[in-house]
């Protein structure tokens, strides 16, 4: 046996495998092109009689066989492979067919495989597994996986997320089909599902299989000539692709003819209608018979052309002469290769849109290169991407051959407070940080262990100047507009009356239990420290000693978004009095990684999230910690406040932080002493509550590159933008009683939802002279987002609780069965929500 690497030389192809690094033994019987550690090159598995092998594209037009090193090497005889994302951490694993039970090679990002078919449940039985494809079949945003086996046992498996999969098959119609051969997966019929044609060595058992738009298959009985013209032809590949660029997928299928000089080769071509014809006259008369089918344009010229293989071992180049007389839109997806990882590089396993006109089509990616036919029409208005994180990406008016860069993108965070300042209302800062129901800390790696699930009890600053009275009323507007469902159980607003010479902070950090809590800080004199450098020496100081949107810069991205290489800051605090209190003031944001990414991490022990540390000079000169969990920013704009009181030594008061989470600092400065003026504090019940659609705000970065993700309240679009979690929301009106206490009855907003919420000021006393007035926002509640990997993360239910042990929950606790919550959830949780004007958002469109 030989194998050939064909390298196309302007339309001319050599075999280079030698010169490659292309160096095994044995019959293959499977190879395929992915890229598999996200560096952008095209690797190779190799499926074949002995070990399979795994070749690592040096970018250099060179492979290094890593096969053992990456634990792929399965020694039992193999029919194929497929790469596909099964686990939605954004890395490409390795799904390997067999005689016996299939594998499921989890890709840890780090270099190395682990199986986990039995425990994903893809392994089968010994059922011959001959084809696989991916895609998502019931169109609820995760990717499942059809099996074909020989036996006729054909299955559908669903993706029950967190990386588990169901057998689905006989709820599915999944047809039953003696001698599967090989699966071909596409829109046919472009209503926007996944359709399937099934080939088998039976003739007569071949067919199209339409997607209802449910995930369940029904025969297609209406493109007859495929069925009568298959009667003959026992099928060994079939491949949906639109040869003529006109928008709508053809069929070419390729076997043997069971009569006498019969052919084995079929070409039909669709109407637009969804249904099917025989084209004859396309095909060279020559090509009777067919293994195997590759659709590329390997001559670039905007048609898709035809590698075959021969039941001989032959191979056929079949160059598409006139598919490029119509229109058409090539592009690839490349995803973010620092500071991301939310995506596999190619976008393997997303789904792409295309509108152009009345023309709709949709695809699921399966390799680098994306092609669109579009009839008679000269370009698309718009391209929208699902990526396989969940976010979609919208593209109008694209060029016709492009790389479309995945966005970053937030999905998931919390609720946006804005604001009425005296002019406007304006974004201020995010709330309720704290809840992250369902949020996975480890549940891709060896334990399944979840963020805790205690309600967020927040108070968050909100400075005078940016709180204004109108009517005698102060007005807050909570919105929810990222991927998210919030259960928001009480609100409140503190009233804060004080000298003007003395500033007062909260702690709004993340960080361990014994740091929750509120308590006032008082400052009175802000002291500048004599410098901040960071790890290369660079100033940083002029980015930290005053407020003013310029954030710290020059940390270096990692693999993972939230994640950076090792940081430090070094604090030079100068003169400080040891006898005095200490306090370290730290102003600035997070971003954040998210559910799928902590998943991701969690497979391997290469990368670490560290907490930040302070660190101080000991009596050695070296550096030892002295605060072991500084915690972070609960978003945006948050001060942390350190106590370092007794802890920095006088003879060399510097101190360090250190961490690898993404951090930005506006502003640094310490205080001494532990002022304690008077305080007038007034805490203020809602006066009125409305719940209302309002829709989604423009973004932008506030402070450039380096500054957090900003809100434009002014500008705002109402279409739908994710994928919403479905279930029973609160009805739109009146919510005020559901936010005057914290009793499990509160309001379920929606992505895209506001909460209009008053307090009357009118009774509040004048402030005395020389006095100034700030605020709190008091908040408890729970923020559940919609990550591919967050448990439940599809769903409204199960619902959260105070007293609940953990989320999710088991069968031993339940959200409160009294005839008071029960009738809270029939007279406010009317308001039902589900995915439909979300999948179907191009659709519907027309010219």
């Amino acid at each position: 046996y030989r194998h050939y690497l064909l390298k196309n030389e302007w339309g001319a192809y050599k075999d280079v495998s030698v010169e490659s690094g292309i160096d095994h033994q044995g019959a293959e019987t499977s190879a395929r092109f992915a890229d598999y550690d996200n560096d952008g090159f095209l690797d190779l598995y190799v499926v074949k009689e002995g070990a399979n092998h795994l070749y690592r594209s040096t970018g250099e037009e060179f492979f290094t066989d890593v096969s053992t090193q990456a634990g792929v090497g399965d020694m039992d005889p193999g029919t194929g492979s497929l790469f596909f994302d099964y686990d939605h951490d954004g890395d490409l694993d390795i799904f390997v067919s067999r005689r016996g039970e299939n594998l499921l090679y989890r890709n840890n990002l780090d270099g190395a495989f682990l199986e986990q078919g039995e425990k994903s449940g893809l392994a089968g039985a010994d059922e011959e597994t001959l084809d696989a494809a991916f895609g998502d079949f019931d169109e609820d945003g995760d990717i499942d996986l059809v099996v074909i086996n020989h036996d006729g046992s054909n299955r559908l498996y669903s993706n029950q997320r967190q990386g588990i999969f169901r057998d689905i098959s006989k709820e599915a119609g999944m047809p039953e089909i003696e001698g599967a051969t090989a699966v071909s997966v596409g829109d046919y019929n472009n209503d926007g599902f996944l359709d399937l044609f099934l080939a088998s060595s039976e003739a007569g058992a071949s067919g199209l299989y339409l997607n209802q738009g449910d995930g369940t298959f029904v025969l297609d009985l209406d493109s007859e000539e495929v069925t009568e013209s298959l009667k003959n032809i026992s099928v060994n590949d079939a491949e949906l692709f639109d040869f003529d660029n006109d928008g709508y997928l053809d069929l070419l299928v390729v076997g043997e003819s069971t009569q006498n000089d019969g052919v084995g080769v079929e070409l039909y071509h669709s109407d637009g209608s969804g249904k099917l014809w025989l084209s004859p006259g396309i095909l060279p008369e020559d090509i009777r018979t067919g293994s195997r089918i590759t659709t590329f344009d390997y001559n670039s010229d905007g048609d898709l052309d035809l590698g075959l293989t021969g039941i001989d071992g032959s191979i056929r180049l079949l160059r598409n002469d006139g598919g490029n007389n119509n229109h058409f839109i090539k592009m690839k997806l490349v995803g973010l290769r620092a500071g991301s990882a939310k995506n596999n590089y190619y976008g393997i396993g997303a789904k792409v849109e295309v509108r152009s006109g009345s023309l709709y089509q949709s695809k699921v990616v399966t390799g680098p290169d994306i092609h669109f036919g579009l009839g008679l029409r000269e370009r698309a208005e718009v391209i929208r991407i699902l990526w396989t994180n969940g976010v979609p990406q919208n593209m109008f008016f694209p060029a016709t051959n492009q790389d479309l860069i995945e966005e970053q993108q937030l999905k998931g965070s919390c609720p946006f407070l804005y604001t009425w300042n005296g002019e406007e209302y304006a974004f201020v800062k995010d709330i309720m940080w704290k809840s992250a129901l369902g949020m996975p800390l480890g549940i891709m790696g060896e334990s399944s262990t979840f963020a805790p699930s205690d309600a967020s009890v927040d108070y968050i600053k909100i400075p005078g100047d940016q709180l204004k009275m109108k009517d005698d009323k102060y007005t807050l507007r909570l919105t929810c507009e990222l991927w998210e469902t919030l259960f928001m159980d009480k609100i409140g607003l503190v009233v804060l009356d004080h000298p003007e010479d003395v500033d007062l902070y909260v702690d709004e950090r993340m960080g361990p239990p014994s740091l929750s809590g509120y308590r006032l800080y008082q400052v009175g004199e802000k002291k500048l420290p004599e410098a901040v450098t960071d790890q290369y020496g660079s100033d940083l100081l002029p980015f930290v000693a005053e407020r003013d949107n310029r954030y710290t810069p020059y940390l270096k991205q990692g693999k993972y978004q939230g994640l950076t290489e090792m940081s430090e800051i070094t604090i030079e605090l100068g003169e400080i009095n040891l006898n005095e209190k200490l306090y370290l003031y730290l102003y600035g944001w997070i971003f954040p990684t998210d559910a799928s990414i902590n998943a991701s991490i969690s497979q391997s022990d290469e990368i670490t999230m560290s907490s930040p540390v302070i660190e101080a000079l000991n009596e050695d000169g070296s550096w030892e910690v002295i605060i072991d969990n500084l915690g972070f920013p609960m978003g945006k704009d948050k001060m942390l406040v350190a106590d370092l009181t007794g802890k920095v030594p006088g003879s060399d008061p510097r101190i360090r932080i250190r961490t690898n989470m993404q951090l930005h600092w506006d502003q640094i400065f310490f205080s001494i002493g532990d002022p304690d003026v008077p305080v007038r504090t007034i805490t203020l019940e809602p006066s009125a509550a409305e719940l209302q659609y309002r829709g989604f705000s423009r973004t932008y970065r506030k402070g450039g590159r380096y500054g957090p993700h900003w809100f434009d309240y002014s500008t705002v679009t109402t279409e739908p933008i994710w994928r919403d979690l479905t279930g029973n929301y609160t009805r739109f009106g009146d919510v005020l009683p559901l936010l005057l206490e914290p009793d499990d009855m509160y309001v379920v907003k929606n992505a895209g939802d506001e909460t209009t919420i008053e307090f009357d000021a009118s009774s509040l006393p004048e402030l005395p002279e020389g006095w100034k007035r700030d605020f709190l926002v008091h908040s408890v509640g729970w923020v559940k987002d919609g990550d591919l990997n967050t448990a439940h993360g599809q769903t409204v239910e199960p619902l959260p609780f105070h007293g609940m042990t953990r989320y999710p929950y088991g069968t031993e606790e339940a959200y409160p069965s009294d005839p008071e919550h029960q009738n809270y959830l029939k007279e406010y949780n009317t308001r039902v929500v589900d995915t439909e004007a979300f999948t179907r958002a191009l659709i519907g469109k027309e010219e």
